[in-house]
């Protein structure tokens, strides 16, 4: 039997398996037909679709519309009219990281930001005046005796966050008129490109022969928003969530932690100036920041704390020198002196730190020195370590073979003489770090995997009380907007639920509450062990 996802050598089959299960969770049982269907064969027509996961057409293309809507789903249209559909497979798994994206936008560009962010990742794509409509709505909504923001403000939000290349323009996805060329996709120039007329309405154009878009089949019904005889101006006009983005922003995160925790907080703020100054300028794949003189980086810091130009120039110092991690280089003696910040050897510590902390966790804090002495030496014979690392030769060997086991070392021979003879061997251990990390990395879509089912086991399992606790919270917030007596509440409420439940039901919140936190743990490190994986 082919064994499933045979043709993608680059995907694991554990990453697709996570993959499925997020389909399943988020979008239901067909979608997961199709979307496995399409992972195990590669690009394929709607018809090969519909023949194998034996769906209706009308299913399928409901199916596709919604993951295209999504990205997580994408197509070819060839020159014959044939389009090839195919998934998206990171773009599956980033929605792992909604809660950390979400929490990003709140940092750089507040509430308004926040909810903009959070409105396009819940419907995939949109166009700015509904999105605008909307955040409005909800911020109306949340306070209504506060006075809040207008759509206006809203609207101005979306252009900070297009300009700061959050929010990309959807790829065109109109069929062409008959008779004329085919419309081909928007021009990359054009993709950071705020539209004109956002919030603003003008009457519909219902053209008997005015062809409909895929996306459109989205919004075919009439548009409640805009009225029957009007429509935004920036109609057809999609956008949705940059994610290489906010990843470099979380990479960029990541950075300035990890020099707080090697140096200091004054460090770390100007490894975070030399970074907000070229974040517009880099991708998910730069290796270095652009170099920046000493003048143009003591302009852009912080106010607080105050550093003059000898304190700056001493913490540049200290940020280059290897010993300390090596985070900016010093690139030229111009200007002052031109200095750049190190993304992937930065990146590189940290992904090293991170899979330290896994050795200890799974084999104690003796395997975590030798781990991090062998990364630090590269390769070592056995006797050599056990001096290093100051642990009995007994242990030292017990540790090794066991982490080799494992797969966490590497053993490379070196033989005195042309016949390899073990007794005229030296045995070299060493830390392979593109290995580990892609070890860690599938065994982290594992246990992702194994959180989601349990969590989901555990929410079938006590369905009637988690329903019950929801009835209860419903009669909470009715109380609170009436002015009905609390006795006959509190007697119906000891009437729903007993002390034995209560127990349960808290202990049920307490597990959930862990399990969450541990899919947002390990969404985390999923993206550190990806931004090593992805130089390597």
């Amino acid at each position: 039997m082919r064994s499933l996802f045979q043709h993608t050598l680059f995907m694991s089959k554990v990453q697709c398996t996570l993959a499925l299960q997020i389909i399943n969770d988020h979008f239901g049982d067909i979608s997961e037909q199709v979307v496995a269907y399409l992972l195990q064969n590669g690009q394929r027509s709607l018809k090969d679709i519909c023949d194998n996961v034996k769906i209706s057409k009308d299913e399928v293309k409901k199916v596709l519309v919604i993951l295209i809507q999504h990205n997580l789903v994408s197509f070819n249209k060839y020159k014959n009219k044939f389009t090839e559909y195919q998934t998206e497979l990171h773009n599956i798994i980033r929605r792992r990281s909604f809660q950390r994206y979400i929490y990003i936008a709140k940092l750089k560009h507040g509430d308004i930001g926040e909810l903009i962010i959070e409105k396009l990742l819940l419907n995939g794509c949109d166009t700015l005046s509904k999105v605008a409509k909307r955040v409005t709505e909800r911020l109306e909504v949340d306070d209504p005796e506060e006075q809040r923001p207008d759509q206006s403000v809203v609207i101005k939000k979306c252009s900070d966050l297009i300009s700061a290349h959050y929010l990309m323009r959807y790829k065109c996805l109109h069929y062409p008129k008959e008779g004329k060329k085919e419309t081909k996709d928007i021009n990359p120039n054009d993709v950071f490109l705020f539209p004109q007329g956002v919030g603003k309405k003008r009457k519909a154009q219902t053209k008997a022969d005015e062809p409909i878009s895929k996306k459109r089949k989205i919004d075919s019904e009439k548009d409640e928003e805009a009225g029957e005889n009007e429509q935004y101006e920036d109609d057809g006009v999609y956008w949705y969530v940059n994610f290489e983005r906010l990843d470099q922003d979380f990479n960029d995160q990541l950075i300035t932690r990890a020099v707080v925790e090697r140096i200091d907080q004054s460090a770390s703020k100007i490894v975070a100036t030399l970074l907000k100054m070229t974040e517009l300028e880099r991708n998910i794949l730069s290796k270095n920041t652009r170099s920046i003189s000493i003048f143009d980086l003591i302009k852009k810091l912080p106010s607080t704390p105050r550093l003059d130009q000898q304190e700056v120039y001493q913490y540049l110092s200290l940020l280059s020198d290897e010993k300390t991690g090596g985070f900016v280089s010093k690139t030229d003696e111009a200007a002052g002196g031109m200095y750049s910040v190190n993304i992937q050897t930065s990146l590189e510590m940290i992904c090293e730190s991170v899979c330290s902390t896994i050795v200890m966790e799974r084999f104690g804090s003796k395997a975590c020195r030798v781990f991090r002495l062998l990364i630090q030496k590269r390769l070592l014979e056995q006797k050599q370590i056990g001096e290093l690392a100051m642990i009995p030769f007994k242990d030292v060997k017990e540790l090794l073979y066991k982490l080799f086991e494992e797969s966490f070392l590497t053993i490379q021979e070196v033989s005195k003489t042309k016949d390899y003879a073990p007794s005229r061997s030296f045995y070299l251990f060493g830390v392979d770090m593109p290995q580990v990390s892609r070890l860690l990395l599938n065994r982290s879509y594992q246990a992702m995997g194994n959180l989601m089912l349990r969590r989901k086991f555990e929410m079938e399992e006590n369905k009637r009380l988690l329903e019950k606790d929801e009835k209860i919270e419903g009669i909470l917030a009715a109380l609170s907007t009436s002015n009905e007596q609390t006795e006959q509440v509190i007697q119906e409420l000891e009437e729903l639920i007993t002390p034995t439940e209560k127990e349960q039901l808290a202990k049920l919140k307490l597990d959930l509450a862990r399990l969450e936190q541990g899919e947002i743990q390990l969404a985390e490190t999923i993206c550190v062990l990806q931004s090593y994986v992805r130089f390597h």
